[in-house]
């Protein structure tokens, strides 16, 4: 019998149950050394979902994964985490990487190194977006094709080609279709070039967002719902881009309806949009072919336009010197969408080539005029149509009384601004002296589970050896309703040390264990259970490193697997109903997507706040961190009044709805989404101790959220769960909609109770703008 026993109670799953491997049938370590750039073919098959993901944790600087002419399958996303990595294609029309079916994560392909370079292949019909890379500097996109096969669905991904909060961008030569965003975003990003792609039957096109320094050319925007918007959105942690370029473009034809799913901030954009500058300064769009475009040819509004709140006191919601000049409209604003239906009937039945809000910031007036510098300025040959909309006059008072007004006059705005400077990027980085030093690490660690020497006895007990400290956590990650063991060791005379927020500090040596496992029947909790994994967290000189451990058929052991692996499992729950359960065990790069601050590998649960409750074995009927001080085990702590104590979210006698709820978001979620995790870009920020409500979701819009908005306009609508967005994501079972997107793909009802409830009896209002 185990004796530690540590049962999720409020589970609705238990079971008996039998395990099958499919995503990975190999669990080895990496077996040779190679340290110099290699060239590694890789042909479709029946492992391709192994095969590749297995190369790329192996991946040195320099390497190349050279993918076949072929279709490849996957049912989970790929992730790249070493720098200076290629994978190729032989053509974007030839090697096919399709996601069809995909039930694990919510992309296609993630990168978060340096020097990522990615070419002549085909990514289609993703979960959520297609290919994201994340924080990196120096990356190139090249003769690559995104593509949701079945047309333009709103439950398509939000982004095709999509690196976001990084540095000199070239993206060439590529194609996006389908994205029920943008088949094109480049986000939060400085110094871009987008040149010579095709972009269509997209909602956005081509987006730039919150981006300094883009040049955007010679690219086909067609047949999309925008062509091409460059924009700035509030409550993001790079504010007020600019210095962009849009010229010798063909922005065409760009009639398809608006299917991006209701709430979408790119769900504003009225379909026959060609151009649609929003918030953004200084932007110089020349040289263009601007044609048939049904509502205008070029749209520059402030954030206003939107009719969303602004919570944010650092965002500039108005654009200002934006330069119009040598571009070929026409045809342009023939059938302006129903979506400005009220200013069709105060402009006239069709639209000007060019419309503007009139908004401008009263700071910048001089002499009751805006500056040319703060302006809009035309220098446009044939005198393309305009309109000036005047919107603080827009009213539907004005209107039906007939003293609204617009001004059609360009003459104010003919003039000239200095062109803005190219864009250079930067030397792309050199792998040379560079290393994998991840998987030289994994080449060390033991094969076996039971080669670490963390436990007594027969090692499916889980009785922990001498030094080895069981501990446990108020408020669990839920993991599809496993049991959890979790352990710590330190290396002999060495300590913790103590943090009032965030991970305790860890001597090199330490070694942190989590063993998952089903019951057989959650309704006997002594009738047996299966070990599923063990995940080992270790600090080495080098850092924090964790891997994967997956018990074997007979429950001996279990073997070290770099790979994961995607396990059936049937078991009894609850209600005594029989269950048939997917399983994922994550793959060694997949696990640094939750377990990252500032893109390092770090621990997540062991926390002050979390770690500070009563004991277990040795430790029972003492709290845990008075135990450990007392055993030399915890250094620098205060009193224990002195310490944060997080409640368990499930027990309403440690704490308040509103705190219960947060620490279920803080540990389910926030190891993500914080300023300093890999949701970051979305500005949402889920950390136990923030206290502005408009950081952790009150009256905030989403960002890239694509179908997952379920209609809902904001992230939390106090007293009203039916119209959140966070509540709908956790609900959902369905990838590229369900959060958290990985660590799990069952749904916790307890905790949709709980955050159903929270976000109830919250105080209704509107939201407060800055």
């Amino acid at each position: 019998m185990m004796i530690i026993r540590l049962v999720l109670l409020t589970c609705v799953i238990a079971s008996l149950f039998l395990t099958t491997p499919r995503l990975s049938d190999a669990r080895e370590k990496p077996q040779e050394d190679v340290q110099s750039p290699q060239v590694y073919v890789i042909p479709p098959g029946g492992r391709d979902q192994y095969e590749i993901q297995h190369r790329l944790i192996q991946a040195v600087p320099g390497d190349v994964i050279q993918l076949e002419e072929g279709k490849y399958h996957f049912l989970s996303e790929l992730n790249v985490t070493c720098e200076n990595v290629t994978i190729r294609g032989r053509g974007s029309e030839k090697t096919i990487l399709s996601f069809a079916g995909q039930t694990g994560g919510s992309e296609g392909l993630t990168a978060t190194g340096n020097g990522f370079v990615i070419e002549n292949l085909a990514v289609e019909d993703t979960a959520g977006n297609a290919i994201k890379v994340l924080g990196a500097d120096g990356v190139i996109f090249r003769g690559v094709r995104t593509e949701w096969t079945g047309g333009p669905l709103d439950t398509n991904g939000a982004y095709g080609i999509y690196p976001v909060q990084c540095k000199n961008v070239l993206i060439e030569d590529c194609v996006a279709i389908a994205a029920a965003d943008a088949g094109i975003y480049v986000g939060q990003s400085q110094n871009v070039i987008v040149r010579r792609s095709r972009a269509a039957l997209n909602v956005a096109g081509i987006e730039i967002e919150n981006t300094l320094n883009a040049d955007v050319y010679e690219n086909i925007a067609e047949d999309n719902t925008g062509g091409i918007l460059v924009f700035d959105l509030p409550g993001l942690q790079l504010k007020n881009g600019g210095d962009v370029r849009v010229f010798n473009n063909k922005i065409i034809n760009n009639n398809t309806d608006n299917f991006a799913p209701k709430g979408a901030m790119v769900g504003e954009v009225p379909p026959g949009t060609g151009l649609m500058i929003m918030a953004t300064d200084r932007v110089e769009v020349f040289d263009n072919q601007i044609h048939d475009n049904n509502t205008a040819g070029g749209i520059i509004v402030s954030f206003n336009f939107t009719m969303r709140p602004v919570q944010d006191p650092e965002y500039d919601p108005i654009p200002e010197g934006i330069f119009l000049h040598g571009n070929d409209f026409a045809r342009n604003g023939q059938k302006p969408s129903a979506k400005l239906a009220p200013i069709a009937a105060a402009v006239g039945r069709t639209f000007p080539d060019i419309i503007w809000d009139g908004v401008a910031n009263p700071a910048r007036l001089v002499d009751g005029k805006i500056p040319v510098e703060f302006g809009l300025v035309i220098d446009e040959p044939g005198n393309p149509s305009f309109v000036n909309l005047v919107m603080p006059d827009l009213t539907p008072t004005n209107i039906v009384t007939g003293k609204y007004r617009p001004l059609k006059d360009l003459k104010a705005h003919v003039g000239s601004l200095p062109a803005i400077a190219a864009t250079k990027l930067d030397a792309f980085p050199d792998p040379a002296g560079k290393t994998n030093l991840a998987a030289s690490v994994y080449r060390s660690l033991p094969d076996q589970l039971s080669g670490w020497g963390l436990f007594d006895g027969e090692v499916n007990q889980q009785q922990p050896a001498e030094g080895v400290i069981p501990y446990l956590l108020n408020t669990q990650l839920f993991s599809d309703y496993t049991s959890k063991y979790r352990f710590i060791r330190l290396p002999e005379g060495k300590s913790m040390t103590y943090q009032q927020t965030g991970v305790f500090d860890f001597p090199v040596g330490a070694v942190i264990a989590k063993t998952f496992s089903y019951p057989h029947d959650m309704r006997k909790p002594d009738a047996g259970e299966r070990l599923m994994e063990t995940r080992i967290e270790f600090r080495a000189e080098s850092g924090w490193y964790g891997v994967t451990y997956i018990w074997n058929e007979d429950q001996t052991d279990a073997t070290l697997s770099l790979g994961g692996a995607d396990q059936q499992v049937t078991f009894i729950n609850h209600a005594g109903e029989k269950v048939d359960h997917n399983y994922l065990i994550p793959n060694a790069n997949m696990c640094v997507s939750c377990h990252s601050v500032d893109g390092q590998f770090v621990p997540l649960g062991p926390t002050a706040a979390n770690m500070n409750r009563e004991g277990m074995q040795a430790y029972a009927g003492v709290n845990q961190l008075v135990s450990w001080a007392h055993a030399g085990k915890l250094a620098a702590h205060p009193e224990l009044e002195n310490a944060p104590q997080m409640p368990v979210f499930d027990d309403s006698s440690t704490g308040t709805l509103a705190e219960r709820a947060r620490a279920w978001l803080d540990v389910n979620c926030a190891h993500c989404h914080n300023p300093r995790g890999t949701a970051r870009t979305s500005g949402l920020d889920l950390s136990w101790g923030q206290t502005e409500e408009a950081k952790f979701g009150v009256w905030k819009s989403p960002v890239a959220a694509g179908r997952a908005t379920a209609g809902r306009k904001y992230d939390i609508v106090p007293g009203k769960p039916e119209e959140s967005i966070l509540l709908y994501r956790i609900e959902s079972n369905e990838p590229g909609v369900r959060m958290p997107s990985l660590a799990r793909s069952l749904r916790q009802e307890e905790a949709v109770e709980l955050i159903h409830e929270w976000i109830s009896q919250m105080p209704a209002g509107h939201p407060v703008t800055n």
